[in-house]
C-alpha cells in the first residue's frame, strides 16, 4: 500500500533564503518525519524574489518578501512576492501546508487567506488554481497592520494554524504573534522562554509534543478541523509565561483553551 504524500512549502524570514532557512527548520521537519509510517512528507524551500538590499550586487542569500514597516506601511513588492508563491504552488503542487518563519509566516497566513477567499483582495489580483491548504505553521509570525490589508484577516482565516513565539522575542513580540493568531479561527500556539528563533534544544520536546497534537488533528480530519485544535502551550519561566498568555485572549467562545504553563 502506497504511503500518503504531503508536500510542504517553507518560507524564510527577512534577509534570508531557502538555503539559510533549511537548517533552521531541521527540528520542525523532524516532527513530521516521525508522525506515521503511512504518511510521507516532502519539503520544498522557496527563496523570495526581492533583494534585501537592492543597491548591493552580492546578496543572493538575502531576500525579503516586501519592503516597509509591517505594523503600519503599505508593503512594497508584496504583490510580486505573492505571485511568486502562487506560481510555485500551482506549478509544483499540490501542497498540503506552508511553514513560515517571521515575515515568511506573515506571508503564509496571507496565502492561506487568499486560497480560502479566492478573489482579489487588498489590491492583489486573484490568479491561482491551487486549492486551500490543510494547515499553516507560523513561526514567530505577525499580521500586516496597514488598514489596506484588513481584508486578508476578515473574515478570520479558517485554515488551521500553529503559532510559535518566544517570550523574550523583541523582533516579533508575543503581542504581535497574538495579533495574527486572533485573526485565525482555529489557532494553536506554543510559547517558549527564548527569542527570535525556531524552538529547539531545551524547549524542543515540549514543542514537538504540541506540534504533533496539532498535526495529528489536522491531518486526521480532512474535511474540517475540530474545535479542540485551538489552545496555547507556554514553556519557560512561569511569570513570563503568564504574561505572554495574557496576550493570547483570542480563543473563540466555547472552545477549550488548552492552556498549559510548563514552568521551570
Amino acid at each position: 500500500m502506497a504511503s500518503e504524500l504531503h508536500k510542504i512549502l517553507i518560507l524564510h524570514g527577512h534577509g534570508q533564503s531557502a538555503e539559510i532557512i533549511k537548517p533552521k527548520t531541521r527540528y520542525v521537519r523532524e516532527v513530521f518525519r516521525t508522525l506515521s509510517d503511512d504518511i510521507q512528507f516532502e519539503f520544498q524551500f522557496l527563496s523570495g524574489v526581492l533583494p534585501a538590499y537592492p543597491d548591493e550586487d552580492d546578496n543572493k542569500d538575502q531576500k525579503v518578501w516586501g519592503h516597509g514597516e509591517p505594523e503600519h506601511d503599505k508593503i512594497r513588492g508584496l504583490e510580486k512576492s505573492l505571485e511568486h508563491i502562487f506560481n510555485t504552488l500551482d506549478e509544483d503542487g499540490p501542497f498540503s501546508g506552508i511553514i513560515g518563519f517571521s515575515s515568511g509566516a506573515a506571508m503564509a497566513a496571507i496565502v492561506a487567506s487568499l486560497l480560502e477567499k479566492r478573489k482579489t483582495l487588498c489590491g492583489i489580483p486573484w490568479k491561482a488554481r491551487h486549492l486551500k491548504l490543510r494547515f499553516v505553521i507560523c513561526l514567530s509570525g505577525f499580521q500586516l497592520g496597514n488598514k489596506c490589508y484588513e481584508a486578508f484577516y476578515y473574515p478570520k482565516i479558517a485554515t488551521p494554524t500553529f503559532h510559535t513565539f518566544g517570550t523574550l522575542d523583541e523582533t516579533v513580540t508575543p503581542a504581535q504573534t497574538a495579533g495574527l493568531a486572533k485573526q485565525c479561527a482555529y489557532a494553536y500556539s506554543f510559547g517558549f522562554f527564548g527569542g527570535h528563533y525556531v524552538p529547539q534544544s531545551k524547549e524542543y520536546m515540549s514543542f514537538r509534543q504540541s506540534l504533533e497534537r496539532f498535526l495529528k488533528k489536522v491531518l486526521g480530519m480532512p474535511a474540517q478541523v475540530h474545535e479542540s485544535c485551538a489552545g496555547i502551550d507556554v514553556v519557560g519561566e512561569k511569570d513570563k509565561a503568564q504574561r505572554a498568555i495574557s496576550s493570547f485572549s483570542y480563543v473563540p467562545h466555547g472552545v477549550p483553551t488548552g492552556i498549559e504553563v510548563l514552568a521551570r
